[in-house]
């Protein structure tokens, strides 16, 4: 249960819910206790009352409402426990309603918690993490376990606290009406435990393998969607099938396990608690024939009756024990995501702001590897400085570390040796908002949100200004194609940008990158995947965006970087040239020979 600590500081919220929820359960617990005794005064009343030993509770009890059988007739005493059964199941109830009352919030407010913190850690991972998880996996964990955690672990709250309370205070009761048998009772509940703890062991390891299998099938699902033009234009439906039809088979037989399991928790505890009743019925029974304890026939059948109620919280407790492992399953597949310290700290608390960028960026020995232990270098001692105004442009074949450089200076990731400094300031120690702040990005994959135009490039701003709205998509171009469209900037984009063309869609992400009116601009291919048509206008539009700014280009189409202050080649995470365009196409070195090439086969 060592992963139900996530769960703890949710609950701090909610202290003082809790404590009413545990009050009003122990009231409910007694008021229920009286309302299964009312039936011994029935027995007295039916039957006659026989108190033998006046010293104990059952006796003084019996004693007193014999006394008052005798004081105000059988039919008025029958007629005022008929009445108080009536009181005692209002109040039980109101009670009841009170403790679930209550329990609402603090059920419905952790599972909000808890979505909002597995959102908040997801948005903090770094791009490698993103990188390297499977969207289809991830997915299946934020919605299908954290929807397992909600109903099994959150949903069990009312019966782990209620549960117990019934079962002591009754425990408490029984003890009170015979000690002896009570004892006798009690020898048999550790079998029971013992038993009904290793079949919840082995649901929790079928649980956990189910939600593996589950987050295999979503992945393949969400592959299918994202790649059906392949699949149908290739002929290989078949192929994906029968993956699918696998993995779904390999989850029907994890599924099947684990609901085995679970099933047979209920008839076990049955099965368990009859044979304990029945045990109980037949020792109790020669103790009131043999008249040894004082324990009349009519307390017995009272005691029965409590011991009885012990049964229903105690197979409600099981029950909820076993869906808390169904629970725990999913609450640690979704730790499991987050188990890689890969997210990026944030700026001591004591850090200051960036105000305005000023002077330099500095790249001092950088080096990256993805993962910590890597002896594979993505950036190998690396230096580099970008001059304010400047515009830098990074170039190189793939793989050679231009995106990951940019990666870096975005602090989507942090330098595994080396500083990156801005205006003489470590990165680290810069607020991440005060950072991004100042930067805009665009990338080659222009990520459209649903909504119009105008929201897509005011993203963040929960009101628009109009102001900024009209610079930004003038200078970006935008206003060429939206002022045709029926709703101009309120256009709707449709889902991930569909209603418009590519370079339309590259020129709303321009826009939005201008919007907030970034000193520094990075620009990370962000015409490599348009037609020549399309990125002569998106290149118009950037040509104009990058007047005044600190511009770093990343680009394979070495045509839009020739206008650029310095070009900067790279070759596995290393600076190989550096330079202007005339000047490395002077050194008829690698540049040249990358140009020429690239003039050959356009």
């Amino acid at each position: 249960m060592k992963s139900l600590s996530v769960l703890f500081p949710l609950f701090r919220d909610y202290r003082l819910n809790l404590a009413s929820n545990a009050i009003l359960n122990a009231l409910g617990a007694i008021l229920s206790l009286f309302s299964f005794l009312s039936v011994v005064p029935f027995l007295r009343i039916l039957f006659g009352g026989v108190t033998t030993h006046a010293d104990d509770i059952p006796g003084r009890i019996g004693e007193w409402f014999d006394n008052y059988v005798i004081a105000v007739g059988t039919t008025e005493a029958l007629f005022m426990v008929c009445i108080s059964v009536v009181v005692l199941a209002v109040l039980k109830n109101l009670v009841s309603y009170l403790a679930m009352y209550s329990l609402a919030t603090i059920r419905t407010g952790v599972s909000r918690d808890l979505r909002n913190n597995m959102y908040k850690r997801v948005l903090a991972q770094t791009m490698s993490w993103f990188t390297n998880s499977r969207k289809g996996d991830v997915l299946s964990r934020l919605t299908v376990d954290l929807n397992e955690v909600e109903v099994s672990i959150v949903g069990s709250i009312e019966v782990m606290f209620k549960s117990p309370l019934i079962v002591i205070i009754s425990i408490a009761a029984l003890f009170a009406l015979s000690w002896e048998l009570t004892i006798f009772a009690l020898v048999f509940l550790p079998v029971s435990g013992v038993l009904i703890s290793r079949i919840a062991k082995k649901l929790k390891h079928s649980a956990l393998k189910g939600k593996e299998e589950l987050g295999g099938l979503v992945n393949i699902l969400e592959e299918t969607l994202s790649g059906v033009r392949i699949i149908k234009a290739f002929g290989i439906e078949g192929v994906f099938t029968k993956r699918f039809s696998k993995r779904n088979e390999s989850h029907f037989q994890a599924v099947r396990k684990m609901y085995r399991r679970e099933y047979l928790s209920s008839p076990v505890s049955e099965v368990i608690s009859l044979t304990v009743m029945a045990i109980l019925l037949g020792y109790g029974g020669h103790i009131v024939l043999d008249g040894s304890t004082g324990l009349t026939g009519d307390w017995f059948i009272g005691y029965l009756v409590v011991f009885s109620q012990i049964i229903p919280p105690a197979r409600a407790f099981s029950d909820g024990w076993f869906r808390i492992n169904k629970g725990v399953a999913s609450l640690d597949r979704l730790e499991e995501m987050f188990e890689s310290k890969s997210s990026v700290p944030e700026a001591p608390a004591t850090s200051l702001p960036l105000e305005k960028f000023e002077n330099k960026i500095v790249f001092k020995d950088v080096s990256f590897s993805y993962e910590l232990d890597s002896s594979v270098k993505v950036i190998s001692k690396l230096s580099l400085e970008i001059k304010k105004g400047e515009v830098v442009a990074l170039v190189g074949a793939s793989g050679s570390g231009k995106t990951t450089l940019s990666n870096l200076l975005v602090r989507f990731d942090d330098p595994t040796e080396g500083v990156l400094e801005i205006d003489g300031r470590d990165l680290r120690d810069i607020p991440i908002a005060s950072w991004r702040d100042k930067l805009g990005v665009v990338t080659q994959e222009s990520i459209l949100f649903h909504g119009s135009i105008a929201s897509n490039i005011a993203i963040g701003d929960e009101t628009i200004d109009d102001v900024k709205l009209q610079s930004a998509s003038e200078a970006a171009q935008v206003k060429e194609f939206a002022n045709k469209m029926p709703d101009g900037l309120h256009t709707e984009v449709g889902d991930g940008g569909g209603k418009l063309s590519g370079g339309q869609r590259q020129r709303v992400a321009l826009a939005r990158a201008l919007y907030r009116n970034p000193s520094i601009l990075v620009l990370d291919e962000a015409t490599s995947a348009l037609d020549a048509a399309s990125e002569h206008a998106v290149q118009k539009a950037l040509d104009a965006a990058m007047e005044n700014r600190t511009v770093l280009v990343i680009a394979h189409r070495l045509s839009t970087v020739s206008k650029a202050d310095r070009i900067i080649l790279l070759s596995e995470g290393r600076i190989l040239e550096e330079g202007t365009h005339d000047e490395l196409i002077l050194k008829n070195g690698s540049y040249s020979k990358l140009v020429s090439l690239q003039s050959f086969t356009s």
